[in-house]
């Protein structure tokens, strides 16, 4: 299974992607159990993809 994946900033689309998910892993899962593969594996496509990071510059 191929799911395309976009990530936006601000309205403004800095990422795309496809995910693959292969069918074997998929088996005999219901609808609801592939619905949470693909979130688990768009979850941890976007972990990788964005970080954040601060500091104070003002107090």
């Amino acid at each position: 299974m191929r799911i395309g994946v976009q990530l936006a900033v601000a309205g403004d689309q800095v990422k795309q992607d496809v995910i693959e998910i292969a069918e074997h892993k998929l088996g005999e899962m219901t609808d609801e159990e592939i619905e949470s593969a693909i979130e688990m594996k768009i979850r941890a496509w976007v972990d990788r993809m964005i970080q954040v990071e601060w500091e104070v510059i003002e107090e």
